[in-house]
């Protein structure tokens, strides 16, 4: 299976959700709910055939999508926060078991926000037990109810915002809109969590910046050329952000991507 998405807002909203509507069948308002949350954002998971035919008409419409492997890292593979701690140094995340993680800011590699979303299905069957007068009457009293039989189909989907911060040495942690206590943003602290996860995201890259000022921050650029391939990755485009491509596919192994250099920055 191939999750099908899109790495960069459209300057035209309209025509990019009308040419999602007729690409993937879906409506002009569900086009339009599939567009809206901020790039990097899923649209659909599918076969790879189809997967692939889905990115060659999206991007004749003008947007910038690509295909990526379903496989991806999950809870298991990351420190999952209940609550966090700054310092000048760095910054800890907490999970409510386990061992917490801190991460200097001059070894943060990554800071990427997004939106994972959740569905199950369930069905069941239910059967139930009623009087039955013709069945009375046809058994002369011998049986005076009936059982019917009926099955219910239910689905419950969810969306939730994550924050992921990648250190240098592998580690991941990951601050998960619905499991985090915001109590630890203090003062700053929002009545919605969306804005809270807004503000956490902001004083994180706002601290790594500050660093990166200092002359702390010994930070890689990736350059990339035209030839450029991404394991994992269709309908990859020269242009596209390395950054939204590695928040989609939670993967990026350069020594497996010709055309793909790290450099040493001059100044952030």
């Amino acid at each position: 299976m191939k999750l099908v998405a899109i790495v960069r807002a459209s300057r035209q909203p309209e025509e990019a959700a009308q040419a999602l509507a007729d690409a993937s069948g879906l409506t002009l308002a569900e086009a339009r709910m599939r567009l809206a949350p901020e790039p990097p954002a899923l649209l659909a998971r599918l076969e790879p055939d189809k997967a692939a035919t889905l990115v060659v008409s999206l991007r004749k419409g003008g947007l910038a999508a690509l295909a990526v492997d379903v496989p991806c890292p999950t809870g298991k593979d990351r420190t999952v926060a209940h609550s966090f701690s700054f310092s000048d140094a760095g910054i800890t995340f907490m999970p409510r078991f386990g061992d917490s993680m801190q991460v200097l800011w001059a070894d943060v590699l990554a800071i990427l926000r997004g939106l994972r979303a959740s569905r199950s299905d369930v069905e069941r069957t239910e059967k139930s037990r009623s009087f039955s007068v013709a069945t009375a009457v046809a058994t002369g009293g011998l049986k005076m109810t009936r059982t019917s039989t009926k099955t219910v189909h239910s689905r419950d989907e969810s969306t939730e915002q994550v924050i992921l911060v990648y250190a240098r040495d592998g580690r991941v942690a990951m601050a998960a809109e619905h499991q985090l206590d915001f109590s630890c943003l203090g003062p700053g602290m929002h009545p919605s969590s969306t804005g809270n996860m807004v503000e956490l995201a902001h004083r994180l890259r706002e601290k790594v910046r500050r660093c990166c000022k200092d002359g702390q921050y010994a930070g890689y650029a990736v350059s990339i050329s035209a030839s450029a391939t991404l394991p994992g990755v269709d309908g990859w485009m020269p242009g596209m952000s390395v950054i939204a491509l590695t928040a989609i596919a939670a993967s990026l192994t350069v020594s497996q991507s010709p055309g793909l250099r790290l450099t040493r920055p001059s100044a952030c």
